[in-house]
């Protein structure tokens, strides 16, 4: 029976899917090519065998296609019988570790030489071996994540939905994984959508989806809640950091979003709840900051009601703004 293992690999979109590799036998450079070679004729569905060292780190590949190449002449295998394995490894295998986003893996290997096209890839962890990916599978779960991604993503910023942040929250909750959410919001974007109206409106929030996405690290997340609110998470403690190089972006380009009398007066004119005419100022964000220590919280739902609690707070701060949760 063949033996698997299961990897969470991240995805672009944000969220890590968790991928079965296959765990073959390993085998190592110090083998002889014949005894490699037997293998493969006993095994008739064995497309690849990994190649590690005795620490465990990934060399590369030793594919059928390689074996039977070498071994298919007339005198090969007496030629071959006491040469080391290493003259059956491919030149160019596909190593990736576990923090490559699957989107990256699949343009490698698009991009590779149809000779290599169904070669498996290997994965590591730290730099140790931990299993091989077919490309059967590969493309698999790439169509289930374009799929799933498709029926969640908001179709205005084309950035997650309230699915997929709910499940990204739950997901480092249950690995236990420090994190810091953020809630972020759009003040006076009603009046702007009013006086511009609302393909302008639509505009900026795919601007300012933009410029919540300049910033991210590896395995940061954005997602769009919905109209003018936005979820992003940070690993680690970066906040600070985050914070301030996208609000500088912000601040710099919301003027761009104005016509030129409007900035010149530096508001808009437009009704208010009660129908009344009310000077505007211009759009800005508000930044609910909530770390999330290991531990902290049980579920999305509890991350959220304490985020929209802080996210009251920050929009009751004129202009932008960043408060964070301090309570235990």
């Amino acid at each position: 029976m063949p033996k698997y293992q299961t990897l969470q690999i991240p995805s672009t979109h944000g969220q890590a899917i968790a991928v079965q590799l296959e765990l073959p036998q390993t085998i190592t450079l110090d083998m002889h090519a014949s005894d490699i070679y037997k293998i493969f004729a006993k095994h008739e569905e064995m497309v690849a065998l990994p190649v590690v060292n005795h620490e465990q780190k990934a060399l590369g590949l030793i594919t059928r296609r390689k074996v039977m190449t070498v071994f298919s002449h007339t005198f090969s295998h007496e030629l071959n019988r006491h040469k080391r394995a290493d003259i059956l490894l491919e030149s160019k295998p596909l190593i990736f570790d576990s923090d490559t986003n699957l989107e990256s893996v699949s343009q490698a290997v698009t991009k590779r030489q149809t000779f290599y096209a169904f070669d498996p890839v290997m994965f590591t962890e730290h730099g140790k071996y931990m299993g091989i990916l077919s490309i059967i599978t590969l493309l698999k779960i790439m169509t289930e994540v374009h799929v799933k991604n498709a029926l969640d993503c908001n179709p205005l910023s084309q950035l997650p939905g309230n699915n997929s942040i709910n499940h990204e929250i739950d997901q480092r909750l249950h690995n236990k994984k420090a994190f810091i959410l953020i809630y972020a919001d759009l003040d006076s974007f009603k009046a702007y959508n009013d006086h511009y109206g609302y393909e302008r409106g639509d505009h900026v929030i795919q601007w300012v989806a933009s410029v919540f996405k300049a910033h991210m690290q590896k395995g940061d997340f954005v997602g769009h809640v919905g109209g003018d609110d936005f979820v992003i998470i940070l690993k680690g403690d970066t906040w600070q950091a985050y914070t301030d190089k996208t609000l500088q972006d912000f601040s710099q380009g919301v003027p761009n979003l104005y016509k030129k009398k409007d900035r010149e007066l530096g508001y808009i004119l437009g009704e208010n709840r009660q129908g009344k005419t009310t000077q505007f100022p211009f759009i800005s964000l508000s930044l609910a900051v909530i770390p999330c220590p290991k531990n902290a919280y049980s579920s999305h739902v509890c991350v959220a009601e304490v985020a929209s609690e802080i996210k009251h707070l920050a929009k009751q701060q004129v202009g932008n703004s960043v408060v964070v949760n301090r309570r235990k």
